[in-house]
């Protein structure tokens, strides 16, 4: 027997962190009856602190601060804010077919078709096909440039592990389509989605904050949104919660807005998809995912409403 490494010992120090005691408590009742892993992240926009964050199952990974997943149609935030960046407005009319075929590789819509319509409508009703057709009238790496303006492909500084958002360079344009609907080889956690709906609510990207003492060695720069594009954005996810898939969040009143996802994995026919939901209320941002949970309107929104109506009953 022979010591191999003795590592000394430190005195202990106080942690400060950016939780709320009452914003966790509210998400860890809102999950609890969930079956499926899911994760719940709340970031207050202004700052970028985070102020609840939740994984469960408890004994799984912290799938909250570092799952990598599609996220589906909740990524149409950021192909909208490209294509409004490059002269697009929420009134602009979009084609909206059943189908649309992209250098050999189809994309559909749940619902069919809507025909020819706005943008602010083919978001609020997530229409795939219309996304598929604004990606190819973005300029050559518009989308990535747009993705980097919102914090994708930035290595977090938050004080504990975590992941962030990758898109990589398309291969093709039929990546590219992909892309543009958060399918693909795009990835994000639940607490950078949380981020991005942060953005829209506040005009500025920020890199969210755990830890404050001690502090992280270094924090990314802010990322103003191009100021011409915020109102634009706004109305979209607020359109969402009004007329479109993201209704549940009508209960909690304020200015709720959101996005709605639901994200193909997996080699089933047809294929699972997760559930998502991103959104803000009042200046605090949410993001909602449920593995495997179907339709982000019907299981990952009404999540959020609980969550944002627990905060209410807490207060």
């Amino acid at each position: 027997v022979s010591v191999l490494q003795r590592f000394g010992g430190r005195a202990p120090v106080d942690v400060r962190t950016t939780l709320d005691s009452g914003a966790q408590l509210a998400p860890e009742r809102t999950l609890d009856g969930v079956v499926e892993p899911a994760a719940l992240v709340a970031i207050e926009a202004a700052s970028g602190e985070i102020r609840a964050v939740v994984s469960r199952p408890v004994d799984d990974f912290a799938r909250a601060l570092l799952g990598a997943y599609p996220p589906g149609s909740t990524f149409k935030t950021v192909t909208a804010a490209a294509f409004l960046a490059d002269g697009g407005s929420a009134s602009t009319s979009i084609s909206c077919p059943g189908r649309v075929v992209v250098t050999g590789r189809p994309f559909e819509n749940a619902f069919g078709a809507l025909g020819t319509v706005s943008l602010q409508t083919a978001y609020a009703r997530s229409c795939n096909t219309a996304f598929v057709n604004v990606s190819e009238s973005l300029p050559d790496g518009s989308l990535d440039a747009m993705a980097s303006v919102f914090g994708f492909d930035t290595a977090y500084r938050i004080g504990l592990l975590a992941e962030g958002g990758s898109v990589p360079d398309p291969i093709d344009d039929a990546d590219l389509a992909a892309s543009a609907i958060g399918q693909g080889r795009v990835t994000a956690s639940p607490l950078h989605m949380a981020s991005v709906a942060a953005a829209v609510a506040d005009g500025t990207w920020r890199q969210p904050q755990l830890v404050l003492d001690p502090a992280p060695d270094e924090a990314l720069d802010p990322n103003p949104l191009p100021a011409e594009i915020v109102d634009d954005l706004q109305a979209l996810m607020r359109a969402t919660v009004t007329s479109g898939t993201g209704t549940a969040l009508q209960q909690v009143g304020g200015d709720a807005a959101g996005k709605t996802g639901s994200a193909e994995f997996g080699d089933e026919d047809p294929p699972e998809t997760h559930a998502w939901f991103i959104g803000y209320r009042d200046g605090l941002a949410v993001a909602v995912l449920v593995e495997g949970g179907g339709s982000g309107g019907a299981v990952a929104a009404p999540l959020a409403a609980d969550f944002f109506a627990a905060l209410d009953a807490a207060a």
